[in-house]
């Protein structure tokens, strides 16, 4: 069984259309998608930092190489 990932982005854009979050984390984990092999979550997350990103008053990495505002990967 896998999270059905356009579920979930569903629900985010309904947080965020009902709620004000100061922060969003994600963690991308370690795995990939059958159909064409790209970890299973990230494109989502990039999707939710560009949607979202300017709102958060708090970065999940706030500087750094690995600046995200909502990738938090605790590989």
């Amino acid at each position: 069984w896998r999270v059905p990932r356009e579920q979930v982005d569903g629900v985010v854009d309904r947080v965020f259309a009902e709620y004000r979050p100061v922060a969003f984390f994600a963690d991308p984990g370690s795995g990939f998608a059958e159909s064409d092999g790209e970890r299973y979550w990230e494109g989502y997350i990039d999707a939710w930092a560009q949607r979202y990103g300017r709102r958060l008053k708090l970065k999940a990495v706030s500087g750094g190489a690995n600046r995200h505002a909502v990738m938090w990967d605790m590989r």
